[in-house]
């Protein structure tokens, strides 16, 4: 979810020769791993020993571990393998996002979906999109003598630059005041607002700009500092698709180590990347009205590393991907009369750039005729209800939704909102294509963190509101 959300135990050994194998792969899905003339033994040998160790990476062979045997137990070995370290948080650093696709790509041809003809005219699982990020690879933060850690300890900000150096502190409170003396320092800030000012809104409203902490900092670079630190309750992460010239971390506020820390030592490494990702799409064929189709999409990418620190992205959206991979299951073996599309986006942590180049630019069946969009996001734990975005923009499909829950009472409550843009379904929306985007109530609060793990989801009403969405969508009209 946007921020404004081969069960691979037994080959965790394997995952650093995995990685180094596939830094020396073709980068782009378009070109053969492997090229090599025939006729030589040894050719073959070493042709089959790479095979061999591409497929067990992938997880086209049975692991060590018994098959799952249940559909929860399929979901979390699914959900496992998108969290697992070879999958390197899904994100842009050590190509997460290429090798989250390959493995959804790979999963849709099991099931038995069909690819489809993109824009380029390629029968494909995959569709390819351009997208330019902030990519921040490492950072590093010690505090007087104490090392602070990577993704517990601190992040580095969305818009950070890089630079490296030990810095004195400056302490400038919450910004609020611009003070001289910051030049080539560290400036310190708190989120937030001081005691005197936390429930006054009209005192808020006067420093324009500087409501936000961006306003803040903006301001303050007028001021030279060497770059900032901002003491937060929690660390969320997030992209985008800029960065301002300075590193800026944000610091847990409990690791900070002292609030007398006069020196910082900072690094961040980061820079604006243009890199090619890719949506992951496959069909089922209507049986009366095969040119009329349903979209069911969940994104697959999330937030990658920091350094050593990963980002699983369970709840977000590994839960939401298999739930889509559950639904391609059984829409396969039993279709509808409409065609259904299946799309794993990509891109969507970045700003939703996988959804809206489907939507606005290459939308694989023309927008008129989709009938509905169904986008699944945080789909982990849904023993408070589900939310249905758009309910109320399309109200008589919400009915129809409470009806089968009331029904199969697959959940306590199914609530609504209009749209919003903080997932995929957005810009079909936008666009004139009527849908949902759900997500369950009562998920864990682990959110953008290393700690949205597969521990932490119970998967509480998965099932459930599988079967509701199925049903939903059988009755759809």
């Amino acid at each position: 979810m946007k921020y404004f959300a081969f069960p691979l135990d037994s080959y965790v050994s394997m995952t650093k020769n995995a990685m180094l194998l596939f830094r020396n792969l073709p980068k782009a899905f378009s070109v053969p791993l492997i090229s090599a003339p025939s006729g030589s033994t040894w050719v073959h040998f070493r042709c089959f020993s790479v095979m061999m160790a591409l497929i067990l990476y992938a997880g086209l062979l049975p692991a060590q571990s018994p098959a799952p045997t249940g559909l929860l137990d399929q979901v979390r070995a699914e959900i496992d393998t998108l969290c697992s370290p070879a999958l390197a948080g899904r994100g842009y650093v050590h190509e997460g996002h290429l090798r989250a696709a390959r493995y959804i790509s790979n999963k849709f041809q099991q099931i038995g979906l069909e690819p489809v003809v993109n824009k380029g005219g390629v029968k494909s699982y995959f569709q390819p999109f351009p997208l330019q990020i902030n990519l921040i690879t490492d950072a590093k933060l010690v505090i007087g003598s104490d090392t602070l850690q990577p993704g517990t300890d601190f992040i580095a900000h969305r818009l950070s630059g890089s630079g490296q150096g030990s810095y004195k502190i400056k302490d400038m409170g919450y910004g609020l005041k611009l003070k001289s003396g910051v030049k080539g320092k560290i400036a310190l800030l708190r989120e937030g607002w001081p005691e005197h000012l936390k429930n006054d809104s009209k005192a808020q409203d006067q420093y324009g700009k500087r409501k936000q902490m961006l306003g803040r900092i903006d301001a303050l670079l007028a001021y030279q500092p060497a770059g900032f630190i901002i003491l937060k309750p929690k660390l969320t992460a997030a992209f985008a698709q800029e960065h301002l010239r300075v590193p800026i971390l944000e610091v847990q506020k409990d690791s900070f180590p002292s609030k007398k820390a006069s020196r910082a030592y900072i690094e961040v490494h980061a820079g604006l990347s243009t890199l090619e990702s890719q949506n992951v799409a496959g069909l089922v064929r209507g049986t009366q009205f095969p040119d009329t189709a349903i979209v069911i999409s969940a994104h697959y990418d999330h937030l990658g590393m920091l350094g050593p620190a990963r980002f699983p992205g369970a709840n977000d959206n590994a839960s939401g991907t298999a739930m889509l991979l559950t639904m391609a299951r059984y829409f396969q073996q039993h279709p509808l009369k409409y065609s259904i599309l299946f799309i794993a986006f990509g891109g969507e942590e970045t700003g939703l750039i996988g959804s809206r180049y489907f939507v606005e630019y290459d939308p694989l069946i023309p927008l008129q005729q989709l009938k509905f969009v169904l986008n699944l996001d945080l789909m982990g734990n849904g023993d408070e209800g589900i939310m249905a975005v758009g309910g109320k923009d399309f109200p008589a499909y919400f009915e129809q939704l409470q009806q089968q829950n009331e029904r199969l009472q697959a959940v306590p409550v199914v609530r609504a909102r209009r749209n919003a843009p903080n997932s995929d379904h957005f810009f079909f929306l936008l666009n004139g294509v009527p849908g949902f985007f759900i997500y369950t109530l009562g998920g864990p609060p682990h959110y953008h963190d290393v700690n949205d793990t597969p521990a932490h989801l119970r998967l509480s009403r998965f099932e459930e509101v599988q079967q509701l969405l199925i049903r939903f969508l059988e009755q759809l009209n």
